[in-house]
């Protein structure tokens, strides 16, 4: 018999330009794929907020779908006040009356097997669902949220601003300890979350990651241009922001001028003013880009320099597929499992950076060969049919336990 499944999500998962939407709408496909009834209801946050008009067939398939927007945008007003309660200023943008009574309305007329959370922040709701619904509620992982900004937190310089996001850190971090209690299960999208969960004796963990499905895509008719490297990710997320600007002032005014004929190009949804007034000769910056995969076809080596950030790198993966060469840092690189020199090239510094960029242009066809071991690793472990298949045996175990 067919789960029906409700997924509440912290944004509509499209357009696909981002790891966590594209991670989001795999889940929808995948259990969607396996056979199980599938609803969604979905916050439309004014940061990404998205037209329903323009969504794919994809929604089509779904049983029921609904979207309730809620302006989750910082306000100074409110931030302000927040801090003479011990609320996380961070999750109670996510809280909105209307997404409350819409999930109980569709509790009332719907019987659902599983209710899936996707991240922390739609973890209000919570209350809700044990209230109206006798469904199996977990929470899938998609970041140890508290970690990402406790690393922004100690990269931070300035006095006044590293003890407000201590502050922010310390109470994200308290509701995520106790909040993920209160699931039947968690799914963390990497090993990392899992073995951070795991340890701390919180709750069961599935692990279930992010899936590729394996591509086999012409590019005899793809344009390439063999000087180029590239950044790819949303640029309204602070540890993007944070190690595209270490890139360029420490890293890549250094390589730039040891590589003469080589481009560096970012991309990216929200580019912030900073980060447009750095366009040169050598660095193009292109703002939001339609096709992730396309853009990357026409690039050469991928740069993902983070210096803060938990999870896994969606866009990493997704590249991996690709057979893309991949340099990045041990954060960006966390969860994935990849080895440093077969089929990811791992930097620390600034002089590791600049001496791995131009081992990729200088030894173009061994940098060549990590990237298409890069491919082979995400095939071997990340298929996406059969991570989507075991996890569906073990919703139905939990379900009928």
């Amino acid at each position: 018999m067919a789960l029906k499944i409700l997924i509440l999500t912290p944004r509509i998962p499209f357009p696909l330009r981002d790891g966590g939407s594209i991670a989001m709408n795999q889940t929808l496909e995948g259990y969607i794929e396996q056979g199980c009834e599938v609803s969604l209801l979905a916050l439309n946050t004014s940061r990404h907020w998205v037209d329903e008009a323009s969504l794919p067939a994809l929604y089509k398939k779904l049983v029921h779908f609904e979207s309730v927007y809620i302006k989750t945008d910082v306000n100074p007003l409110s931030a302000f006040f927040n801090l003479f309660t011990d609320k996380s200023y961070n999750v109670e943008r996510f809280v909105n009356k209307q997404i409350e009574q819409c999930l109980i309305r569709l509790l009332q007329i719907e019987t659902f097997d599983i209710i899936q959370f996707e991240s922390i922040y739609t973890a209000p709701y919570l209350k809700t669902a044990r209230k109206y619904s006798d469904a199996r509620c977990v929470c899938r992982v998609h970041n140890i949220e508290h970690l990402i900004w406790q690393r922004l937190t100690e990269n931070e310089k300035s006095y006044l601003k590293k003890k407000y996001l201590q502050l922010l850190t310390n109470r994200l971090y308290n509701y995520e300890m106790d909040v993920i209690k209160q699931f039947d299960l968690l799914l963390p999208i990497s090993t990392k979350e899992e073995a951070f969960f795991n340890e701390q004796k919180l709750n069961r963990c599935i692990y279930l990651p992010f899936g590729i499905q394996e591509r086999d895509i012409d590019t005899s008719n793809i344009p390439f241009d063999e000087n180029s490297c590239y950044h790819i990710g949303s640029m309204d997320w602070a540890p993007n922001i944070e190690g595209v600007q270490w890139f360029l002032e420490e890293i890549w005014s250094k390589a730039s001028v040891l590589l003469p004929e080589v481009t560096f190009y970012l991309a990216g949804k929200n580019m912030p003013p900073s980060l447009l007034s750095k366009e040169n000769k050598q660095i193009d910056v292109v703002g939001e880009v339609d096709d992730f995969v396309q853009f990357s076809l026409e690039k050469n080596i991928m740069i993902v320099p983070l210096l803060s950030g938990a999870g896994i790198r969606v866009k990493i993966l997704e590249a991996m597929s690709l057979g893309k060469t991949i340099i990045t840092t041990t954060i960006g690189a966390e969860g994935i499992g990849g080895t440093h020199k077969k089929n990811i090239l791992i930097c620390d510094t600034v002089d590791e950076f600049v001496e791995t960029i131009q081992f990729c242009f200088h030894e173009r066809e061994q940098a060549k060969k990590i990237g298409l071991q890069a491919k082979a690793f995400v095939n071997t472990y990340f298929q996406k049919h059969k991570i989507y298949t075991d996890i569906i045996k073990q919703l139905t175990a939990l379900v009928n336990a």
